[in-house]
């Protein structure tokens, strides 16, 4: 039970962690800072995707499958507010394409994963 636990935090904490960064992207004291903004989204995909590797490695969707679903669906909440928020700002004139494209296909991998959760 323990390990259970403990992989329950973990999860919630990397989600908690997800939705942080996703909410600095979209805050507005970021606004005019396209940049930074693309590194902390940068960030945010590669904490997705090092949880995913780890999770795969490590087994965690056996021991605890319903906080992997969770977290999962966390990560595509929190991915779908990136998009909103960039694809707003590309009318600014910024260019996005490549990231929105990487979190939609990271969605759609979290989605599909979920299913068979």
């Amino acid at each position: 039970m323990n390990l259970i636990c403990r992989t329950q935090a973990y999860l919630k904490s990397v989600s908690a962690t997800v939705n942080a960064l996703s909410g600095m992207i979209c805050s507005d004291e970021l606004k005019g800072n396209a940049e930074t903004q693309y590194k902390i989204a940068i960030a945010m995909i590669e904490l997705e995707q090092a949880t995913a590797d780890f999770i795969v490695g490590t087994e965690l969707d056996s021991v605890a499958s319903q906080s992997v679903a969770v977290s999962k669906r966390r990560f595509v909440s929190s991915n779908e507010r990136v998009i909103r928020h960039l694809e707003k700002i590309q009318l600014q004139g910024y260019n996005f394409s490549e990231l929105t494209t990487a979190l939609k296909l990271e969605n759609d991998t979290l989605k599909k994963e979920t299913e068979f959760l």
